[in-house]
């Protein structure tokens, strides 16, 4: 089970003693709300685990971390952000949340492992508490999207106090860090084991599943060889009576011999065929059916060999060792969630401070941006006589523009316009409640009123990073 609140002070309290001035020199985030930090200072390093998943959530060191090849979207923010940033404290915030800072001269981040079991999760954080990014499984009104300020809810329901079970480790550098580390750690092979056997066997039920359902579809197929040798059959009583079938007729009335004697068939004919063109229509589907039902029959033989080989390989995966699935590093990683930026009117962004930034993607994207998702008191942005893109900055209502997120926006205004490479350009900016349509032009286009107008010289470096932090794409 998870750390204790009395436990999770302890361990917190220690590594806030020991950590202090050590620098991040790699991150990995392997699952959505675990992530691994290694610290080092000269003579001492340690590898600080965050987890903040369910019945596992801890603060902890370990001395090996969970490997992966498909490592969760936040190591790559975890990276990018704190690597070569120094702790500066470690402390608990909440109950059950923790906060690591760490900094330089330039910048301030927070890493939150907020392990409150209704909303588990990993935060990176910016100045102001400016939430850069969520590593977690969950969503929901309890997950704070990127932009917005971290401010959790107080939870009414306190954990009991109740006595440590840490048992300090001798010898370790961080004695209860370890012990918490030790505790969780064989769970957690467990769950995982369990979680890559779930992965692995998934796409085998799958295949399993649609085999069932085609052989189905193919044995009705299968069945067709009565139905072929009908179209036979009426194909050959036709060829016998061509000359006694008059042209154009809808029926005729035929005899057939057949073992019982001779009978009389009523045959249903096509008026706008010869006789032995009707025979040549039966031969033909005849065949045509006959190829499906012999078609069938190979493919009923393939299905049954792959649903007996998936049946092989659910029946391996149950037997499978803890170990053999630990091994499995391809897919012990959790697969990458769909980006929500994905299908949206526009390209988000983030300033230095964490704020978004919302650009048009064209013509009709940026009326969409602009009406229907911009707030009346949100930032509206556009290079100033030239065509582009439009560029909404959500903003509260009572919030004070800052410089730096201004010109942070312009940027992008225009470099996702005709001025694109130009040293230096000119942007216009208002309140979203500022912009009107322009009746009777083609999509996009605005009459803008109490608009200010500003120089923008153009710093490839603030370009660059803005950039760079562009949601939903991969980095490489």
């Amino acid at each position: 089970m998870s750390l204790r609140p009395s436990e999770l002070k302890q361990v917190v309290d220690e590594l806030d003693a020991g950590l202090r001035s050590t620098r991040v020199q790699k991150a990995f985030a392997p699952l959505a709300a675990l992530c691994y930090l290694e610290l080092r200072q000269p003579g001492r390093s340690a590898l600080l685990v965050a987890c903040a998943q369910p019945q596992l959530a801890r603060i902890s060191v370990a001395q090996a971390r969970m490997t992966s090849t498909q490592p969760h979207p936040f190591q790559s923010w975890l990276r990018r952000e704190l690597v070569g940033l120094a702790v500066r404290r470690v402390a608990l915030r909440a109950d059950r949340i923790v906060e690591l800072e760490l900094g330089n001269r330039e910048k301030v981040r927070k890493l939150i492992a907020d392990l409150r079991t209704s909303s588990g999760m990993l935060l990176l954080l910016a100045e102001g508490d400016r939430v850069l990014s969520v590593s977690s499984e969950a969503s929901g009104k309890e997950t704070p999207a990127p932009g917005d300020r971290y401010a959790p809810a107080s939870d009414p329901a306190r954990s009991p106090e109740l006595a440590s079970r840490l048992i300090p480790v001798e010898g370790e550098a961080f004695p209860l860090a370890a012990a918490a580390e030790e505790m969780h750690s064989e769970k957690e092979r467990a769950a995982r084991a369990v979680e890559i056997r779930r992965r692995l066997q998934a796409p085998i039920k799958a295949r399993l599943s649609r085999a069932s359902r085609t052989r189905e579809k193919v044995s009705v197929e299968a069945s067709r060889r009565p139905q072929a040798e009908r179209h036979r059959q009426i194909g050959e009583l036709i060829s016998r009576n061509v000359h006694q079938i008059p042209r154009g007729a809808s029926t005729a009335r035929l005899v057939e011999y057949s073992e019982r004697g001779p009978i009389e068939v009523q045959v249903e004919l096509r008026p706008d065929r010869t006789a032995k063109q009707q025979a040549e229509w039966h031969f033909h589907q005849y065949r045509r059916l006959l190829r499906g039902c012999e078609h069938a029959a190979r493919r009923l033989k393939e299905l049954e060999s792959e649903a007996a080989e998936a049946r092989r390989a659910l029946e391996e995966l149950q037997k499978a060792s803890e170990e053999d699935l630990l091994a499995r590093t391809d897919v012990s990683s959790a697969p990458r969630p769909k980006t929500t930026a994905k299908g949206r009117p526009f390209k988000e962004y983030f300033s230095s401070g964490g704020e978004r930034i919302w650009v048009g993607r064209d013509s009709k994207s940026n009326e969409e941006l602009t009406f229907h998702h911009a707030r009346p008191h949100d930032l509206w942005l556009h290079a100033r006589g030239a065509p582009g893109s439009h560029v909404v900055v959500p903003l509260e209502k009572t919030a004070e523009l800052q410089p730096e997120l201004l010109v942070d926006a312009a940027h992008l205004a225009l470099h996702h316009s005709t001025l694109k490479g130009e040293p230096r350009g000119e942007v216009s900016y208002t309140r979203a409640k500022y912009v009107k349509r322009q009746k009777g032009q083609p999509a996009g286009s605005v009459s803008v009123t109490r608009e200010q107008t500003f120089t923008v010289r153009l710093e490839p470096e603030r370009l660059q990073r803005l950039l760079r932090s562009r949601s939903g794409r991969r980095e490489k």
